[in-house]
């Protein structure tokens, strides 16, 4: 089967620097290069060649300068490549036009989150034409399948959740690299006998950074060589200052040297980091549609305590690997949690056991079969000569 992968044109394949959705493709990818032919079409960056084949995954990358353009470059591959399906990464209003030049190419459309599919990057009523105009919908977690097709009912028969994978391997290996581990200890100023909170992600306020500092006043009075640190910055691969980073910053002041920023770590280095928490702490205040870090945090044995938002219940299943909570005015459940795994390291042990175990389920190749299984019920009648089409994006994909 040939399968075309529709890259959302915001970062390159494989990322540069930290981008989930470009990781996402990276990883189903190679997966797929296994036993079909794939072509990822890509933004191009100075990093890469505009055109790379590795056995049968190819790469073709182009300049993005705005929607329109990086589409229409897209398409005229496509018009001589012939494939058998595409996939569309994140960015529902590039279906339209896809049916449009192409009507009996199968099309799927793969969602990470809501956001590409809400105003003002797309209008209600151009999301219900996609949800009509796709042959398929996939997302990362029930959750956001169930958002889908309860939003827009077109997508109703045709939507499958299907959960992202991890490479466990690095974040296993991190665990005997103890010359490395130290080093951080060293550098962000971790001593012996200190008890270690970590978050990771960005620093967004939808991720709830804020939640941990309101209680850590309380939880560093009950245990004085408590540390938290948080892992991250506000865009992908850069350290802005932003209204809520300068706000999270303002609320570590009284707190003195029990709270570390790292910044941006490149993301093979993470794994590392992850050595260094006692507990890992996620307390998203969105929905979160899947929540990756929760694998990183299973893969590095460690306990967690995350919200109960969106789907990350999927992931972290409550008193197995770690606690969910609910998070309410005073975040007094998000304390108790938290408390309750500081307070038992047997206990923290056993979820970091059982959460290794547990996110072996989570594998890049499992993704990669459930796509396919997809994608062959849909392929089987000829694709058609492509028909002229006008095609016009503003930056943001919106209609112009």
């Amino acid at each position: 089967m040939k399968i075309a992968i529709i890259s959302p044109g915001s970062f390159s394949v494989p990322p540069v620097i930290g981008s989930s959705v470009e990781h996402d493709i990276q990883m189903v990818a190679e997966q797929l290069e296994q036993e079909h032919e794939v072509t990822v079409y890509a933004k191009k960056c100075p990093e890469y060649r505009r055109s790379e084949k590795i056995g049968d995954l190819h790469y073709k990358r182009f300049i993005f300068m705005n929607s329109s353009q990086y589409l229409h470059k897209i398409m005229q591959h496509m018009h001589n490549d012939k494939p058998d399906i595409v996939m569309v990464e994140n960015r529902p209003l590039y279906v339209l036009y896809l049916k449009e030049k192409f009507p009996e190419l199968p099309v799927v459309l793969n969602m990470h989150s809501t956001v590409f599919a809400s105003p003002p990057c797309i209008s209600r009523e151009a999301m219900k034409r996609v949800a009509k105009k796709a042959d398929a919908l996939i997302t990362n977690s029930r959750y956001l399948r169930n958002y889908y097709v309860k939003s827009f009912p077109a997508f109703q028969g045709k939507a499958h959740a299907v959960h992202l994978g991890i490479d466990p391997k690095p974040f296993e290996k991190a665990q005997d690299r103890d010359e490395k581990i130290a080093k951080l200890q060293k550098k962000l100023k971790i001593r012996d006998g200190d008890i270690t909170l970590l978050f990771v992600g960005r620093l967004l306020k939808e991720k709830g950074i804020h939640l941990i500092l309101d209680v850590m006043p309380k939880l560093v009075k009950d245990y004085p060589n408590l540390k938290l640190i948080i892992t991250g910055a506000s865009r992908y691969g850069r350290n802005v200052m932003t209204p809520y980073v300068r706000k999270i910053q303002n609320k570590t002041k009284t707190l003195g040297n029990h709270v570390t920023f790292t910044n941006f770590i490149k993301p093979h280095k993470i794994p590392y980091i992850y050595q260094l928490a006692d507990l890992v702490v996620i307390p998203s205040v969105w929905q979160e549609p899947f929540g990756r870090v929760n694998l990183e945090a299973m893969a590095s044995a460690k306990a967690i305590v995350a919200s109960d938002r969106g789907g990350i219940p999927e992931v972290v299943k409550h008193k197995k690997n770690g606690l969910i909570v609910s998070l309410d005015r005073d975040q007094q459940e998000l304390y108790d949690s938290i408390r309750t795994l500081l307070e038992s390291e047997e206990l923290r042990e056993e979820f970091g056991k059982k959460g290794m175990e547990y996110v072996r389920k989570f594998s890049w190749t499992r993704t990669a079969k459930k796509y396919v299984r997809i994608y062959e019920k849909l392929v089987g009648n000829e694709v058609k000569e492509p028909q002229p089409v006008t095609l016009v994006l503003n930056e943001d994909n919106t209609q112009a």
